[in-house]
């Protein structure tokens, strides 16, 4: 999985990148991982989940620097615009690592559970499904098995 990390100057990107680097290569599970800073969505190559750096650290709080806001609404209007979906990354320190754990996790199990093209969107118990496609297949399945079975 490739992860890119976008935010405002002075929100902490080169930091998390460095604590996200060491903790999903100390996991088994995660270590092919990548993690890049990033500076433009412009520029972005093909990313499977984009991090946002959000704007709540206490220097954040307590100066309001209309550069930092007008940055960072320029960011998301560019990832909006683009449709590349993002998660906001809240915290400091290590809450904000453990958050942007929590988003790759959440990304990883959505990824790998996705269904097949060949599905069906539409997934419930038999009894009570309104699949008009499943129903054909079924009664098609155990009308073939009954013909086999009479002859």
């Amino acid at each position: 999985m490739n992860i890119a990390v976008v935010g405002a100057p002075d929100t902490g990107k080169s930091t998390l990148v460095q604590a996200l680097r060491q903790s999903l290569q100390a996991d088994a599970d995660t270590a092919g991982f990548t993690v890049a800073e990033e500076e433009a969505p412009q520029q972005l190559p093909p990313y499977d989940l984009t991090l946002l750096m959000g704007l709540d650290l206490p220097h954040h709080r307590s100066q309001s620097k209309p550069d930092l806001l007008q940055c960072d609404a320029r960011l998301r209007h560019t990832l909006d615009s683009q449709a590349i979906a993002y998660a906001v990354v809240y915290g400091s320190e290590q809450a904000r690592t453990d958050c942007a754990l929590q988003a790759i996790h959440y990304h990883r199990l959505r990824s790998t559970k996705r269904p097949s093209a060949a599905a069906s969107g539409w997934h419930w118990n038999c009894e009570t499904c309104s699949d008009a496609d499943c129903e054909h297949r079924l009664f098609s399945v155990l009308v073939g098995a009954n013909r086999s079975v009479r002859q």
